[in-house]
């Protein structure tokens, strides 16, 4: 039965019961009154009997009942009655006449009150019933719609629970849906890592990208097939083999890109690298590949060959993986399961840890951090979103080094925290300083501060201090980061939203692992990695991500922001793909000061 349906019937016998209680209380208080009467007048003629008639004179019986005429005499008081009991004294109009019309009113005005209320109601619950019968064939038609029939007696508790198992099930369908639209172009599906072209285009950031480190290196692993008759099965075994060991081994480098260049061969990016951390790292990976289970089979000990090369700003990658084939074929020369680089003694020589931690000390004391601010454009508001901070540091030779490259030395020497607070700690005074209104501005937050209860501690006091005011903030975290350490994170990223910081997940695109942070965490806002960006005007693949990736925020409130744009046909692309808003060169170099909101000229 439907509940318009119930609530009808309710109101129905509402209305009824109410009646019935009027009729049965008037009933009852007139028999009542009744049976009162007639004892009084009982014990009235008992009593008339016994006396003379000439002291009766001041009683009257009209129309069968006693009335009073005047006070009783006193000599009354000295009879009683059969019973026993003295009518005079208990003698009374009230007692000895009927009830009247006014007596029936005051007894029935609670009732009154009672149907004059339901009346009231009368309109606000027919109203309400049509708004159910509304709500139910709008259930029905859902329920059409999912292929979930029911019986018209089913409960409609029951009913929903199993429309809303249905929806749930769709919408992880559709997430993984999604999920694979967005990489659907960037990945290889037999071993589901980075094809070619997810390979390049992070490449062509790395190498041109003034923000990130400005070295790093390149290495390229060709597996061999030795059997002449070998199943693509087997290869295939193999290959994603290699994958799981070339994953563990690189896995202390967290922007490490690993993508399928050809049938057998893979292609390992890690930025930040030096030449011997290379020459450790390919020897380690041909020993380990060439010693796995499943090479097993093979009588042929010439299973694997590393190529690797370092890499510098400025280079083509053209340039940068004909020197990686090369290295390849050398290490093919020199023999079974080698490794071989291109180690260019020209490259500048890279800072140890002592350094780092002395410098970055010193810098601290020094406050030889420097603040930029590059502010983030929407294209349909024609105004300033929000501005992103970007630190830089002042090294004691001169240099001005971007954060890309001191940040995870600050790590490896434990110093991020400190680094996070500085830079709090200013944005906020510079933001008083700068009394803009609306202006929020977005730091790029350390996971590994989260994660540090003594950081946490002093965070929530300079909140609760308004030494930072959360709502003048957005917090920025890396999307790697954000998914590696998601279990751990989610409950301070929820505390954080509390508190009234927004939250903004950035670098995405970097990686092709599922995101399952847009469906749990109050996200505001999501940042496309430059390197999704670069050349999206002639990239289908890219711009297939982006489809996918906006698919998946629809119904979020979440607003995907592209970054790094320099070029129009970049820009242009975008708009209509349908991102919110940009930043980039295009628009702004990073600025000294904030923008105001509404200060732009049409």
């Amino acid at each position: 039965m439907w509940l318009s349906q119930i609530v009808q019937k309710k109101r129905h016998w509402q209305q009824l019961l109410s009646v019935l209680v009027l009729l049965l209380v008037n009933v009852s208080f007139y028999s009542i009154g009744e049976l009162q009467l007639q004892h009084r007048q009982q014990q009235w003629q008992q009593w008339l009997s016994l006396q003379p008639l000439q002291q009766q004179s001041w009683l009257v019986s009209e129309q069968g009942q006693l009335k009073l005429l005047s006070s009783p005499p006193p000599v009354a008081t000295d009879f009683v009655a059969l019973d026993g009991s003295n009518p005079v004294l208990h003698l009374s109009p009230e007692l000895v006449q009927s009830w009247s019309a006014q007596d029936y009113l005051l007894l029935n005005l609670p009732f009154v009150i009672w149907l004059v209320w339901l009346l009231w109601i009368r309109s606000y619950q027919q109203q309400f019933r049509q708004e159910l019968q509304q709500l139910e064939q709008q259930t029905q038609l859902l329920l059409t719609h999912l292929e979930l029939p029911f019986h018209r007696e089913t409960n409609p508790a029951t009913q929903l629970q199993r429309v809303l198992l249905k929806l749930q099930n769709w919408q992880k369908r559709d997430s993984e849906i999604r999920q694979l639209v967005r990489v659907q172009g960037l990945v290889d599906h037999e071993l589901a890592i980075g094809n070619r072209v997810f390979f390049e285009s992070r490449l062509n950031h790395y190498l041109t990208e003034s923000t990130e480190v400005a070295s790093g290196a390149v290495f390229l692993v060709q597996l061999s097939h030795p059997e002449p008759n070998v199943s693509n099965l087997i290869k295939l075994k193999r290959l994603r083999g290699c994958v799981e060991l070339v994953v563990e081994l690189v896995a202390n480098w967290p922007y490490a890109v690993m993508a399928r260049l050809a049938e057998n061969d893979l292609a390992i990016l890690i930025p930040g690298f030096t030449g011997k951390e290379a020459e450790q790292l390919g020897d380690r990976m041909a020993q380990v590949l060439s010693q796995a289970n499943f090479f097993d089979e093979c009588q042929d000990f010439d299973l694997v060959h590393i190529g690797f090369v370092l890499y510098q700003q400025g280079q083509s990658s053209y340039q940068l993986m004909a020197e990686a084939d090369m290295a390849l074929k050398t290490a093919q020369l020199m023999g079974p399961n080698a490794a071989y680089g291109f180690n260019d003694p020209q490259k500048p020589k890279i800072k140890g840890s002592v350094w780092w931690r002395t410098e970055l000390h010193n810098a601290l004391k020094d406050q030889r951090f420097l603040l930029s601010f590059q502010p983030v454009f929407s294209w349909q508001d024609n105004d300033v979103l929000q501005h992103e901070v970007l630190v830089r540091l002042a090294s004691s030779d001169g240099d001005k080094l971007a954060a890309a490259l001191f940040l995870p030395m600050a790590a490896n020497c434990g110093l991020v925290g400190a680094i996070d607070q500085y830079v709090l700690l200013k944005v906020a005074k510079l933001s008083e300083t700068e009394a803009l209104e609306h202006c929020r501005c977005s730091v790029n937050l350390n996971t590994q501060s989260l994660t540090d209860d003594s950081w946490w501690h002093w965070l929530q006091q300079q909140v609760d201090s308004k030494a930072i005011v959360a709502t003048d903030f957005a917090l920025e975290f890396h999307e790697h980061h954000l998914i590696k350490h998601y279990k751990s994170l989610k409950p301070k990223l929820l505390q954080l939203h509390q508190w009234g910081f927004e939250l903004i997940v950035d670098h995405v695109g970097l990686s092709l692992d599922a995101t399952p942070y847009t469906d749990e965490l109050p996200i505001r806002m999501l940042k496309i990695h430059p390197a999704v960006v670069r050349g999206i005007d002639h990239q289908l693949e890219q711009q297939l991500f982006i489809r996918g990736l906006l698919a998946s925020c629809v119904g979020k409130d979440i607003k995907v922001i592209a970054t790094g744009v320099e070029q129009d046909p970049e820009w242009q692309c975008l708009k209509k793909l349908g991102v919110t808003g940009a930043q980039g060169y295009y628009f702004s170099q990073p600025l000294a000061r904030l923008i105001a909101q509404n200060q732009l000229s049409d």
